[in-house]
């Protein structure tokens, strides 16, 4: 790991998403704050129905899926979630701040996702993406396996 992070969390982690939603020219709604306070809530990557029941739930009324599929992409592209893609969930980003490339371990026995930051594995993978003539983007690494308490039950 070449640089430390900050990792916030409760009321720190909504303030720094308020600020990167702000950064990106976005409002902090009201709805984009029940969203992220939902997906921040989960243990583990939550799919895009799993946050719309948990903000349907805390509101007492129905909420409209299609508002919440925009508001995890705007959450995506301004770096305050993360998607885990072989899981098609999110993970709220403990330090938006952070521009980088995410690696995951994903259990496949409980369903969570840790996320690593390695630059050193990051710039060998888009170095040898670049050698092939290829040029990456914004590359994810995910590796399924077993957590460390899974793997001893």
């Amino acid at each position: 790991m070449d640089h430390d992070h900050h990792l916030a969390s409760g009321p720190a982690l909504t303030a720094a998403a308020a600020r990167a939603i702000a950064r990106a020219g976005e409002q902090w709604t009201t709805m984009r704050a029940a969203v992220f306070d939902a997906l921040a809530s989960f243990d583990r990557p939550a799919s895009a129905y799993d946050v719309t029941e948990a903000v349907a739930s805390a509101q007492g009324r129905r909420v409209a899926a299609n508002s919440v599929y925009r508001i995890l992409d705007l959450f995506v592209a301004t770096n305050v979630a993360i998607r885990v893609e072989s899981a098609n969930a999110y993970l709220a980003n403990a330090h938006p701040d952070c521009l980088h490339d995410c690696i995951f371990l994903v259990c496949d026995g409980c369903g969570r996702a840790t996320h690593v930051d390695d630059d050193q594995v990051a710039a060998r993978v888009r170095q040898a993406a670049s050698a092939t003539g290829f040029t990456p983007e914004k590359p994810v690494i995910e590796v399924r396996g077993r957590c460390a308490t899974c793997a001893t039950s």
